[in-house]
């Protein structure tokens, strides 16, 4: 047992220092607001002040940026993003991470939101809903080492 007490006191301080820290900003969504971190640094933006708002995420160079972010089993192989289309938010760009379970990133896109609601497709057998295949955006990857502020984007390697 005090292994396991061990354990969550360790993550508890963990989750104190990433407040502390401004990485996260509310106790919700750990994943989104990782994401949302990282393109706000490497970019040198500006994360929105509410978690809950609608549209973008991070304003950055002038631009309105969408930021969804992906952490998913290694037995799920699914590779959409769950969005909405009709967004009457400013948004100009889209970007979407995918990481490993254990935070490692993957997959960077990045979009302009224009571009993005043309591959933006309904799906979904019970309950259908707007899903964006990622297969549909592979040519707007980009690739990891091409990020800026890679100091910050090895965090994730």
């Amino acid at each position: 047992m005090q292994q396991k007490a061990t354990a969550i006191r360790d993550y508890l301080y963990a989750l104190q220092n990433l407040h502390d820290e401004k990485i996260l900003i509310n106790r919700h969504s750990f994943t989104s607001q990782i994401g949302e971190w990282l393109v706000a640094t490497i970019y040198d933006g500006e994360r929105a002040k509410s978690g809950i708002q609608a549209g973008w995420d991070v304003i950055a160079n002038g631009k309105y940026i969408q930021v969804k972010t992906h952490a998913k089993a290694v037995s799920n192989n699914s590779n959409f993003t769950a969005i909405s289309s009709t967004s009457k938010a400013h948004i100009d760009e889209l970007i979407v991470l995918n990481f490993s379970p254990d935070y490692k990133l993957l997959e960077f896109y990045q979009l302009s939101w224009e571009e993005a609601q043309k591959h933006i497709k309904f799906s979904g057998k019970n309950k259908p809903r707007e899903e964006l295949n990622w297969s549909t955006i592979k040519h707007h990857r980009v690739p990891l080492e091409q990020l800026p502020n890679q100091e910050v984007v090895s965090i994730f390697r």
